[in-house]
């Protein structure tokens, strides 16, 4: 019994790295989609050419039903489902520029 504590320890030690490298990554899938769906907005939504991604962006989101059809585009897009994901981009307005 005193021989499986410390390989339980070890075992333990070594799952926790584990569970935290899925983090960065779920951050860089998020900003892959959240880049994506901005470049299809900008098919419907045409910003000023002076005006940044992350201006861009943020008139877009200013807005509460756009922030909720960003949400469901990133999740349709999660689960590759091509029509979701264009209903969702076709229902976001375009704010004023």
């Amino acid at each position: 019994m005193m021989k499986a504590v410390p390989i339980l320890c070890l075992l333990a030690c070594l799952s926790v790295p584990a569970a935290y490298a899925d983090s960065p990554l779920k951050g860089l899938q998020f900003e892959q989609q959240k880049l994506q769906v901005m470049k299809d907005v900008k098919k419907t939504c045409t910003p000023d050419p002076s005006m940044s991604e992350t201006d861009f962006a943020n008139k877009i989101l200013a807005n509460e039903d756009n922030k909720r059809h960003v949400r469901d585009a990133t999740l349709a897009m999660e689960r590759s489902n091509q029509k979701n994901y264009w209903d969702a981009i076709g229902q976001i307005q375009c704010p004023d520029m």
